[in-house]
C-alpha cells in the first residue's frame, strides 16, 4: 500500500509517459509549421506597384517592378464567380522567373490557403485555372498575388478586386 499522497508506480509511469508524447507532439508541430512557413509565406525582395487605378472585373491590370519589369493579370470570367473555375493569364514583360503562382488570399477575412501554379504558354505568356471558394458576405474583397520565383527569391505583384456572392454588384 502507497503512503498517503504519494501514487502508484504505474500511474506515475503513465504521467510521465503522456507528458513526454505530449512533448514529442509539440515538437514535431513546431517542425512542421518551421517547414511549411516559407510556402505560406514566401519572402519577396520586390513588390510591384499597381499602375494606376484598376478593376479585373473590367479587364487585365498591370504592375510595374522597379528595374525588374512589369506584370499584366487577368482573371475570366470577368464578372468573378465564386466556386467555378476561373482562368488566370500572366504576361510578363523583361521578366524571366522559374515559376508563376497566384496566390488568393481574403482582404480582412482568413480564406485558408489558395494558390495556384501557371504553365508557362511561351513568350512571356502564364496560364492555368483556380477557383474561389464561397464566402459569406455577399461582398468580398480578394488579393491576388502574383508570385515571381527568380533565383533572388519572390517577386510578388499584388492586385485587389471585389466578389458578389450573387455574381454581378448590382443584384
Amino acid at each position: 500500500m502507497n503512503p498517503p499522497g504519494e501514487s502508484s508506480s504505474p500511474d506515475r509511469m503513465t504521467k510521465i509517459l503522456l507528458w513526454l508524447v505530449g512533448l514529442t507532439a509539440a515538437s514535431i508541430a513546431a517542425i512542421a509549421v518551421y517547414r511549411v512557413w516559407p510556402l505560406l509565406y514566401p519572402d519577396a525582395y520586390s513588390e510591384a506597384v499597381l499602375n494606376g487605378p484598376c478593376d479585373l472585373r473590367g479587364g487585365s491590370c498591370t504592375a510595374v517592378f522597379p528595374d525588374h519589369g512589369k506584370v499584366r493579370f487577368s482573371i475570366k470570367p470577368r464578372e468573378i464567380p465564386l466556386t467555378r473555375p476561373l482562368r488566370l493569364e500572366v504576361f510578363l514583360e523583361d521578366i524571366r522567373p522559374q515559376g508563376v503562382e497566384v496566390d488568393f488570399s481574403g482582404v480582412g477575412m482568413s480564406m485558408g490557403y489558395n494558390r495556384v501554379r501557371l504553365q508557362s504558354v511561351g513568350a512571356g505568356r502564364f496560364q492555368g485555372q483556380g477557383m474561389l471558394p464561397i464566402c459569406v458576405r455577399d461582398r468580398m474583397t480578394w488579393e491576388a498575388k502574383v508570385l515571381l520565383q527568380t533565383s533572388h527569391g519572390y517577386l510578388v505583384a499584388p492586385f485587389r478586386f471585389e466578389t458578389f456572392r450573387s455574381g454581378a454588384p448590382d443584384s
